[in-house]
């Protein structure tokens, strides 16, 4: 079976990191037989007019940069326009038997108006999380509606993003597949010293402050102080606008000692930062998935995260603890109990949690399954 994977966001020259998980799915469907092809229509590491073809970890991929005009609104439509032609030029050229789009602004669009002219069906998958703020301008808002109304399924990666979806009024056939990751770059590390706990957060420190660290480093001084008996330390990975003010709150928590900012790391550090860590913790406000709870528990880590949407399909009492989310107290409560009951978790259990659900076997057949259901039909 040939898939036509046309995403919105994707690995570039510029970002390694951006659309990474779109990756991670196409190696999926690769892992289970399938012959996905990518379509990245909107790489701005490239030059404009361009179609570039690679085979990229065994996929074969074209990359194009078709939104690049001064006027972004001639520039969207122009790009509409391209988009709709590559599709057309990849589909005959690659014999597609199915179409995935992935993040539906404004890859889905593209979908949606060469489906009008082609018995070719299509799937959706959404991961963006400020929907609300697009569909605000009236034909995007019809865009969406057209886009996701005609696809054969609209996935989602959450039962949170689905339900914030409908209730922005858009009706679709849905269907929750997770995002992948590979469980092999993690290893399980034993605890060794039972009196000291090493807490990981991962995240960016941007301006938006969704990753809710004003929370936490509260939160986590309450627990320091509360828990003499224990040697605490909270490492901090990541960067962002907000980065010196969490410095200062942490000085002004008295607990600068307990704290070490690292800063941004490449992807392939974090393994290495999970390994030397005794769990993780996501205080977020708002996350349509999380994979940073997955990848701890790739090594076996537990986990402790805010009832903040994603996490609520992730975090069960076998693999960690949710407390609500913007409260410092329910944080607080939170870190102590994680350490009062650590030795409950079973790192192994937490482990093949991971290979069951989110492995690129558990994802791609998933995948492979909704589209011999589809193409059946």
């Amino acid at each position: 079976m040939n898939v036509l994977i046309v995403t919105s966001w994707y690995p570039n020259d510029k970002s390694q990191i951006a659309g990474v998980f779109i990756k991670e799915q196409a190696k999926a469907l690769l892992t289970v037989g399938l012959n996905p092809i990518v379509l990245f229509p909107y790489d701005g590491s490239i030059g404009k007019k361009q179609l570039k073809y690679n085979i990229e970890d065994g996929i074969p991929t074209y990359r194009a940069n078709t939104d690049y005009m001064k006027n972004s609104f001639i520039s969207k439509g122009n790009s509409l326009i391209k988009t709709k032609k590559l599709i057309k030029k990849v589909v005959i050229k690659e014999d597609i038997d199915i179409i995935h789009s992935h993040v539906c602004y404004p890859s889905g669009f593209a979908v949606y108006f060469y489906s009008i002219s082609s018995k070719i069906p299509y799937v959706i998958t959404e991961h963006m999380s400020t929907i609300y703020n697009f569909q605000k301008k009236f034909y995007n808002r019809l865009l969406f509606k057209k886009s996701y109304k005609n696809a054969r399924r609209v996935i989602t990666v959450s039962s949170f993003l689905r339900d914030e979806l409908k209730n922005m009024g858009f009706r679709f056939n849905s269907e929750i597949i997770p995002n992948v990751v590979d469980a092999a770059d993690y290893e399980i590390s034993k605890k060794s010293d039972k009196n000291s706990f090493n807490i990981l957060f991962i995240g960016r420190m941007d301006d938006d402050e969704v990753k809710g660290i004003k929370y936490l480093i509260p939160a986590f001084a309450n627990a320091v102080n509360k828990n003499k008996e224990y040697d605490l330390k909270l490492t901090l990975v990541g960067d962002g606008a907000k980065r010196s003010e969490y410095e200062k709150l942490s000085k002004d928590c008295g607990i600068e000692n307990n704290c070490e900012f690292v800063g941004r790391v490449l992807k392939k550090s974090i393994p290495y930062y999970i390994s030397n860590c005794d769990f993780l913790v996501l205080p977020s406000i708002k996350e349509t998935f999380g994979s940073v709870l997955i990848e701890a528990m790739a090594g076996g880590k537990p986990v402790l995260a805010t009832n903040c949407g994603g996490p609520n399909d992730i975090v069960n009492n076998k693999v960690g603890i949710l407390v609500e989310k913007e409260n410092v107290n329910a944080l607080e409560k939170g870190i102590a109990d994680m350490i009062q009951h650590y030795d409950e978790f079973d790192s192994d259990y937490i482990r093949n949690e991971v290979h069951n659900k989110y492995s690129y076997e558990a994802v791609g057949n998933k995948l492979k399954n909704l589209y011999l259901n589809i193409l059946e039909k």
